[in-house]
């Protein structure tokens, strides 16, 4: 627990000292809050309010994940950062949960934030289930920041890092529903939708603000958050390496298809249901 406890305090302090941690993790998704909220109407939101919220979660969501997790533990890994913990007496595990447990120190402060700027300064009413809606919104956190430790583990430099977070951060964001209402969507485009990691975490915010439901009525969305967190942390704990002059092989990359399958499973199940 001691190991524990220490890389915890560690890795807060490098990532609070960090500009893209506050940046990805607070101006960003505060800017989109503000500014979709000026464009809506100031303080004439409160109806599409549950929307810019939602948007601006999904944003912070994918950040930390993507960001967050995946790009800075490329970083530590080419400044020969992780090369220092390989002589000491712990395996990769306390690290990845240091890393959870950040994530999580530094994005949850926000999501409380932004729901009391909802409330206090555009009066919309609290969820029905708002402890179910914070715990959603932790669980997505950490299945996203799964994900970033997986492509960390798959990128051989930053510079390939950085085009794999690219592929997924965008299509993430634009097919998810987060920025564009799916429903706006043409039918080919909701039909991808359904293989949208992001999808499930913006659906299952947006079922609990905008119907009230609670974790049992989400428990699809929920699932899958948490099959995406088990899979990917035994994925990047199986690829973990320690040093830059590591370099992973072609086939061992084909593991990142191991964190979306069950969004694939979950898609086709989606798409093809009776209805």
């Amino acid at each position: 627990m001691k190991h524990y406890l220490a890389l915890i305090a560690i890795d807060l302090k490098l990532a609070l000292r960090q500009r893209t941690v506050i940046f990805f993790n607070y101006l960003f998704p505060l800017m989109i809050f503000f500014g979709y909220t000026q464009l809506r109407g100031g303080t004439r939101s409160s109806d599409v309010m549950p929307y810019i919220l939602t948007l601006s979660l999904a944003f912070g969501v994918l950040g930390s994940g993507l960001f967050g997790a995946g790009i800075r533990a490329i970083q530590e890994r080419e400044m020969n950062i992780l090369r220092r913990y390989k002589v000491t007496p712990i395996t990769p595990v306390p690290l990845l949960a240091a890393s959870m447990v950040t994530g999580f120190s530094v994005f949850m402060p926000y999501v409380i934030l932004v729901f009391s700027l909802a409330h206090y300064l555009y009066h919309m009413p609290w969820p029905v289930h708002t402890v179910a809606l914070m715990v959603f919104i932790a669980m997505g956190l950490v299945a996203f920041r799964a994900i970033g430790m997986v492509i960390a583990s798959v990128a051989n430099s930053m510079q390939e890092g950085t085009i794999i977070v690219q592929l997924f951060y965008f299509p993430m964001l634009f097919l998810s529903g987060a920025t564009v209402p799916i429903e706006s969507l043409p039918r080919t485009i909701r039909a991808i939708s359904h293989f949208i990691p992001a999808s499930y975490l913006v659906q299952g915010i947006k079922t609990m603000m905008e119907q009230g439901a609670g974790l049992a009525e989400n428990w699809k969305n929920l699932g899958v958050m948490l099959i995406t967190i088990i899979v990917g942390t035994a994925v990047s704990t199986k690829l973990f390496r320690w040093e830059k002059e590591e370099k992973i092989g072609g086939r061992a990359k084909l593991w990142i298809a191991a964190i979306l399958l069950p969004f694939v499973a979950l898609g086709f199940w989606d798409l093809f249901r009776p209805q």
